[in-house]
């Protein structure tokens, strides 16, 4: 199953297949060339399935096999491609990336590419300095993005603060830089801590009361085995969904974006609702916008003043071409799922709207 060229891996499941579809079609229509392998999520039925690309083979032995939920996209290291870009299904490109694909396929030993949000100076200049005004807020990133838990008992060896964490939404790397031995005494290693030090004895894939899962793992064992990390930037730049940012069907035709993927990152994806534009999108976008920011979630200003979900006009073409109009009974069936999630953002937004006035800390 080896190759020695590049290529794309995109994780799925049935619960976002709206999504990663479209992503396959995104890339097939900005690089035409470049090969898509998907890699299936829990769930997945390798004999029904609705893709036009290859599907990797479930690994049956050895510890990739024990391998579930988001961790799978490990699996990438012991795919066909010698190096890669993996992305969630939870994005879309919108420019080309075969200059990535160059740079990438051109990089010599281990390395992993990221999206570098801050530079390795300034990330040590600010998380070294208590008195750095941004210090806290950049330490607090380590507990989001790497984990919650107890890291230092985990590893006292280890300076978890030493690293900028990283996505592992949109990555890249080489075959080769973590192999199933890594992983596997990772994994011993978290099973003995979660029951001597945490008293869990149901560890699984999806617990994260020390990781933050396969983002927090990856970002463990690149740093502990000092793989290199590279930019992925300028080759690839990533927008969050929860930008200000528009990008039209003409722009992706004419690959004249300024950024090459938009990763929604739990902020509103495209999916057939009526919620993802105009006036519904409006009220739904606001009531997220206040929760999130006053939640210290990332959501730039005037994100709710966009016409529509980030990228929706493009998911909506590729859709389109692939399907045609959306199924009225398809509108209905994600417009009431979009319309529970308004009346539970309407229920926070009271709590967080309201605390100021009464004090006191209210759940949301």
């Amino acid at each position: 199953m080896e190759s020695e060229g590049f290529g794309v891996y995109v994780m799925t499941y049935p619960g976002d297949f709206h999504l990663s579809t479209m992503l396959v079609r995104s890339i097939q229509q900005v690089s035409p060339n470049l090969p898509i392998m998907i890699i299936p999520g829990e769930g997945f039925n390798l004999d029904d399935h609705p893709f036009d690309v290859p599907v990797m083979p479930i690994p049956t032995s050895g510890f990739w096999a024990n391998i579930g939920h988001q961790d799978r996209d490990f699996w990438a290291f012991q795919g066909p491609f010698r190096t890669f870009l993996y992305l969630d299904a939870d994005t879309i490109v919108v420019k080309s990336l075969d200059a990535l694909a160059q740079r990438i396929a051109e990089q010599k030993g281990d390395f992993i590419y990221i999206h570098t949000w801050v530079s390795d100076s300034e990330w040590s200049e600010t998380v070294s300095n208590q008195s750095h005004p941004r210090c806290a807020e950049y330490r607090a990133t380590v507990s989001r993005d790497v984990g919650v838990g107890p890291l230092e008992a985990f590893d006292p060896d280890h300076d978890f603060y030493a690293y900028k964490p990283f996505n592992s939404g949109v990555w890249a790397g080489n075959r080769a830089a973590i192999v199933a031995d890594d992983l596997q005494a990772l994994n011993l290693a978290e099973r003995k801590f979660y029951l001597e030090n945490l008293g869990i004895t149901d560890w699984s894939w999806k617990s994260s009361e020390l990781f933050f899962r396969d983002q927090g793992r990856l970002n463990y064992l690149v740093r502990k085995m000092s793989i290199p990390t590279y930019p992925l930037e300028p080759d690839l730049v990533v927008v969050s969904g929860a930008s200000s940012v528009y990008v039209s069907p003409s722009d992706f035709k004419n690959n004249a974006s300024d950024f090459h993927v938009i990763h929604w990152m739990g902020s509103k994806s495209p999916n057939p609702s009526w919620f993802c534009s105009g006036t519904l999108f409006t009220l739904y976008a606001s009531l997220w916008a206040y929760v999130g920011r006053r939640s210290g979630r990332f959501v730039m200003p005037d994100y709710e003043k966009l016409p529509e979900s980030t990228g929706y006009s493009v998911w909506r073409q590729l859709y389109r071409q692939s399907h045609g109009f959306f199924p009225l009974r398809e509108r209905l069936r994600w417009s009431l799922r979009d319309l529970r999630r308004v009346f539970k953002l309407t229920g926070r937004w009271l709590r967080l709207a309201l605390r100021p006035r009464f004090g006191g800390r209210q759940p949301i």
